[in-house]
């Protein structure tokens, strides 16, 4: 009996004494809860380190800025390097396109290499952008007319056919060698010569072109943006009883107008010919309403241009123009348009003629520029904005600068966060 008793009491101790640890156990736990709340490792939420840091914005006049500069440098382009001819009789813009042909010595067939001897048949082809071209009715008659005299490809104008050297307004008119008609179904023109091809074609050959020929349009309100002219001629090689078709794109291709595209003042243009870009440089303070740049992060940052109206007709842009903004490597006020330039392959713009018209702003993303520069202050940027590709239209568009009254000026937008400073407790 007793000794079931002494092994019964066994059992029993060992639960006093787990429970003991348990009471201990617990007592630790309590003591270390009153020890974390006697040391916090959190304080409240609207005084955390960073909780009174806002995003602010701000907007500042070009005027405003410690340096700022801006331009219009044109001539990039002139017509003879455009992407098109044009060929207008609308009474607001008069424009021929002049053009020369050099006709081979020899044309190189699948088996081999012979002298021209007779062509026949020779047709001319005017291809036409019908998007950009204005037409008041149809069929639009164009006129192929030989020139009594030569001119500069580089400098002809309405006015004179090169540097000093006067002609009848549009052009010394001589013969008329073909003509076609434009019908409203198509954007090709088939002119058929009608003079002696065998004998024009043949002077053309020995003397490289001779003076060159004009195209024109008759109708009024109409206006072609002409993509190439085309010579297509069936040439009867010596030795041969079939003709060899042969083609060729007129060379030498240029326009001139009248009017003249205006003078530029102050303001800012884009686009037109000859082509106008406009390139700007400023720097940014060191900081703004006391709020250093210098560490603050830079959320967001923009040049917005406001447009002036719509420049007087046939000026104004009719289509959308894109436009390509470029980081200048140079400055432009010293080495102007033969400023090196590099620019970002996605940082490009619509300019909408419809938004422009009613003041919609243009904005340029200079955020990564001012990034950098917020590390470096009193740093230079400097952009630009030109059309892409250059010399597309005639039109362009014009943007207050900072001559211009203050709602016009050009301003800068900055969205940044104020750097954080944390006092560390001793």
């Amino acid at each position: 009996m007793s000794g079931r008793a002494g092994r019964a009491r066994g059992p029993a101790s060992d639960r006093g004494h787990s429970c003991g640890q348990l009471v201990l156990a617990a007592a630790a736990s309590i003591a270390i809860g009153l020890a974390c709340t006697e040391t916090p490792l959190s304080i409240p939420g609207d005084s955390a380190p960073g909780a009174s840091v806002e995003t602010v914005e701000f907007t500042l006049l070009s005027s405003d800025l410690p340096l700022w500069r801006d331009t219009t440098l044109s001539g990039f382009a002139i017509p003879f390097s455009a992407s098109f001819s044009l060929v207008s009789n609308r009474p607001e813009l008069l424009a021929r396109t002049f053009a020369k042909l050099n006709v081979p010595d020899t044309i190189t067939t699948f088996a081999d290499t012979l002298p021209v001897d007779v062509f026949s048949d020779v047709r001319v082809r005017i291809q036409v952008d019908t998007i950009r071209s204005v037409f008041s009715t149809f069929p639009v008659t164009l006129r192929l007319i030989e020139l009594t005299t030569p001119f500069d490809v580089f400098e002809v104008a309405w006015q004179q056919a090169e540097d000093g050297v006067p002609w009848t307004p549009g052009g010394d008119l001589g013969v008329e060698l073909a003509a076609g008609e434009l019908e409203a179904s198509t954007d090709t023109a088939s002119l058929s010569l009608s003079v002696e091809a065998d004998s024009l074609l043949k002077a053309w050959q020995q003397s490289d072109g001779e003076n060159g020929f004009a195209l024109v349009v008759e109708g009024p309100e109409t206006e072609l943006h002409v993509a190439q002219i085309l010579w297509r001629y069936d040439a009867l090689l010596q030795g041969r009883t079939e003709p060899a078709v042969q083609s060729q794109v007129a060379g030498f291709r240029t326009f001139a107008s009248e009017p003249a595209v205006p003078a530029h003042g102050s303001d800012l243009r884009v686009g037109g010919l000859p082509a106008s870009r406009f390139y700007i440089e400023f720097s940014i303070p060191a900081s703004i309403s006391g709020i250093p740049l210098e560490g603050s992060t830079i959320n967001h940052a923009e040049v917005v241009f406001t447009p002036l109206p719509p420049p007087a007709g046939p000026f104004a842009l009719r289509n959308a123009l894109v436009g390509r903004q470029v980081n200048l490597l140079a400055d432009p006020f010293v080495f102007g348009a033969k400023t090196p330039i590099g620019a970002d392959p996605l940082n490009t713009t619509l300019l909408d003629p419809d938004s422009l018209a009613v003041s919609s702003p243009l904005r340029l993303d200079v955020s990564l520029l001012l990034q950098r520069a917020s590390a470096d202050p009193g740093r230079r940027i400097r952009i630009g904005l030109r059309a892409d590709p250059d010399a597309q239209v005639l039109q362009f568009w014009e943007f207050g600068s900072t001559e211009s009254p203050p709602a016009l000026q050009p301003r800068l937008r900055i969205i940044m966060t104020p750097r954080l400073d944390v006092e560390v407790p001793e």
